[in-house]
């Protein structure tokens, strides 16, 4: 009896210093938002991290998806006392539609609120993460930032060869003659490659056109680097890729000279939050397995994605 009885004097002791902590924590933020009330225009800080997806059924419900960023990007426009948003990008890209979904939201958003949004490369901005910021009005990435990888990847999953030795047959009974195509269960026919291609240029020019409108250059210049490769930040200026070379400050200046915005400014950052905490934990003690777990493979994948 008296070792649960330490037990619980236990945690509710560990209880108390977590809640401790929050409190100072709080009240810390607090006194520092309440010095610069004064302060009347604000920059926010976006951070985008990690793949961008729509969250599906077998998405962790802690992953922050596309909606997300459509949603915090959408409220911060909104807000009168916000003048301008740096949208921090660490992201290796995503799925098509996701990708497409989030820089459109952005050209939507700069046109309808009148407001300057700069990206901030934080360290790897590719494929679709590059996408997404070609919606910005202007690039800046730290000296070690890797940009790049224009391109779309589409990739169809065959075990055939493996069922074929285990000894498994899948009958397939279909109404029409593509209605299964993409099929992990067989070799992909030369039409079906063939049409397969024809998403792929047809997304890839989507991608070359975003780049043309967003970044304003000539075919001929975007085409100079959109081969998949990626650049390291001074290559990528030299290619007019990105703007210039700094760190968050400097991204932070260059909003507020877009904005026109002389004298200090608030800047407006996310909290950690619970959901953070558990999304890096998970994310860390994933191990990885997933690859080798049949049930998780993708029978289709369609992105722009660094890989």
């Amino acid at each position: 009896m008296k070792k649960y009885v330490d037990y619980l004097i236990l945690v509710l002791f560990f209880i108390s210093v977590v809640m401790g902590l929050i409190i100072i924590f709080r009240s810390s933020m607090e006194k520092e938002s309440s010095s610069q009330k004064y302060i009347k225009d604000k920059i926010a800080v976006v951070e985008l991290v990690g793949e961008i997806y729509f969250r599906d059924s077998t998405s962790s419900f802690i992953k922050k998806d596309v909606e997300y960023y459509v949603t915090k990007l959408t409220n911060l426009f909104k807000r009168k006392d916000v003048k301008g948003i740096v949208l921090k990008i660490n992201s290796p890209g995503g799925s098509v539609a996701a990708v497409q979904r989030l820089y459109h939201q952005i050209i939507k958003l700069k046109s309808q609120y009148n407001k300057p949004v700069v990206c901030y490369v934080s360290e790897l901005c590719a494929s679709g993460g590059y996408y997404v910021a070609s919606a910005c009005d202007k690039i800046i990435s730290c000296e070690g930032g890797v940009i790049g990888s224009v391109g779309v990847i589409l990739q169809v999953g065959n075990i055939s060869g493996l069922l074929k030795k285990i000894g498994v047959n899948i009958e397939v009974i279909k109404s029409s003659k593509y209605k299964d195509v993409g099929s992990m269960f067989r070799e992909m026919s030369p039409e079906e490659r063939q049409m397969f291609e024809s998403l792929v240029n047809t997304a890839y020019e989507q991608f070359i056109s975003a780049i043309i409108e967003g970044r304003k250059l000539s075919r001929e210049e975007v085409m100079k680097f959109a081969d998949g490769r990626v650049f390291i930040a001074p290559q990528a200026v030299e290619l007019k890729m990105i703007d210039g070379i700094g760190d968050e400050e400097d991204a932070i200046e260059e909003v507020k000279k877009l904005a026109k915005i002389k004298g200090s400014v608030e800047i407006l950052k996310e909290k950690p939050s619970l959901l953070d905490f558990f999304q890096q934990v998970t994310s860390e003690t994933k191990f990885n397995f997933q690859q080798y777990n049949f049930g998780n493979i993708k029978k289709f994948r369609f992105e722009y994605i660094f890989e």
